[in-house]
């Protein structure tokens, strides 16, 4: 009796093995369910039986092809493991949930520079970048050093098939054919940083960008406050750029102790020793620009419109040993520590992370209105959101420095893809 409840208890643990194995790989392969039962029959020599059944919903129990090595005899082992040959077992197939995986979808965004070469480019293609992480999308950034490029970067997204496309618009007359080409196409527009006052023009759903002018007026508040006289140098260096000249124009609607004197170097062209009608193309051009020009007399103040022009500046007024007052638009510790030394009268906070964020995000926004079905032109109506521009003086030109834990990161445009 000992010896035979042994075995029988061996039986049925090696039937329950057999049913959960087979059962493991309906599961596995087939993703479903299938009833199965484990039978155990003594035999009249002694040996014991395993078997396995499957319950069929029509037929009931059915038998399934008994195994050649299902017996158990009688003289095994005690606490040795026995398996039989493998039962193949059949799984009436269910209608399956089919479940869509999609790409993330597509957008552009297209600026005026190369982040490489600018630092402003730089900073606002990467904060594009973040949002694109963010909000679950993707993006191929693109620079372009004139409108030409800027419009053939147009044409190569479009050729991509993106549901929206952010670009800045400096030169909105040059971009107009290549945007109503993506709008042809079905793809959304938004623009960011210049050509505010061109936006809606070329049918972009909203603008986000810096105000400009008013940019421009809080340098030339900064001007008087100085107490500064004669004339103020602003120096464009873009020379097709109309964000650049809202800058100027606010400088001039403020400054009224002399006389707003523009000064147009262009350091988007490619060859460093080409001079187009006078325009120079490096900084090392524009410091000895600015210098002669202080050396003829009557400066009183330079206005410069980025970081790299604000250097040459720095250098320019150092060169001469002229009393001129300073002031930039961007950043850098360089530009940080001569104004707080005293070199730099102020600068000009640009907001390029924000700007290249808000790019996406507006993108984001047209396309979510037309997952809602509503019409994103209508909705929106030609939206503008104009960052305030913020001035770092001496008192905050420390803080400043702190902004940052390291240099701009250089984000990957289509040219490095």
């Amino acid at each position: 009796m000992n010896r035979l409840g042994k075995s029988h208890l061996l039986t049925l643990l090696v039937g329950l093995i057999i049913g959960a194995v087979a059962l493991g790989a309906i599961q596995a392969a087939m993703h479903s369910t299938t009833d199965v039962r484990v039978g155990v029959k003594r035999l009249a020599d002694g040996r014991v039986e395993v078997k396995v059944q499957q319950l069929d919903d029509e037929l009931g129990w059915n038998d399934l092809e008994l195994p050649p090595a299902r017996f158990l005899e009688l003289n095994v082992p005690v606490d040795a493991w026995r398996y039989t040959n493998p039962i193949p077992v059949s799984v009436a197939e269910e209608e399956a949930e089919v479940v869509i995986l999609r790409e993330p979808p597509l957008m552009c965004v297209l600026g005026h520079g190369y982040p490489e070469d600018d630092r402003f480019w730089r900073w606002t293609l990467a904060g594009s970048g973040v949002a694109a992480y963010q909000y679950g999308v993707q993006i191929v950034r693109y620079g372009a050093l004139d409108s030409d490029e800027h419009a053939a970067d147009l044409r190569d997204c479009i050729s991509r098939g993106p549901i929206t496309i952010a670009t800045s618009l400096p030169y909105a007359d040059d971009l107009r054919e290549p945007l109503a080409e993506a709008q042809a196409a079905g793809i959304q527009v938004v623009t960011f940083n210049s050509g505010a006052e061109d936006a809606d023009s070329v049918g972009s759903l909203m603008h986000i960008g810096l105000d400009d002018f008013a940019g421009g007026v809080k340098a030339g508040e900064q001007f008087v406050a100085a107490e500064v006289s004669g004339t103020v140098l602003c120096v464009i260096h873009e020379t097709d750029n109309v964000g650049l000249e809202d800058r100027c124009n606010g400088l001039e609607a403020t400054y009224g102790a002399g006389h707003v004197e523009r000064i147009w170097v262009d350091l988007t062209r490619v060859s460093p020793d080409d001079e187009v009608h006078g325009v120079h193309t490096t900084p090392e051009h524009v410091q000895v620009l600015l210098a002669e020009r202080i050396a003829a007399g009557g400066v009183g103040a330079i206005l410069t419109l980025n970081h790299d022009t604000g250097i040459a500046a720095l250098g320019a007024v150092a060169e001469s040993d002229a009393e001129i007052a300073l002031g930039s638009f961007g950043f850098s510790d360089e530009l940080a520590d001569a104004v707080r030394d005293g070199e730099m009268l102020f600068l000009v906070w640009d907001h390029p992370v924000a700007q290249g964020y808000l790019a996406v995000s507006a993108m984001a926004l047209a396309y979510t209105l037309e997952l809602s079905d509503l019409n994103a032109e209508v909705f929106l109506n030609g939206a503008q959101i104009l960052i305030e521009p913020t001035l770092a003086d001496q008192e905050r030109a420390e803080n400043l420095k702190s902004m940052f834990a390291g240099p701009p990161p250089t984000p990957q445009t289509e040219d490095e893809e």
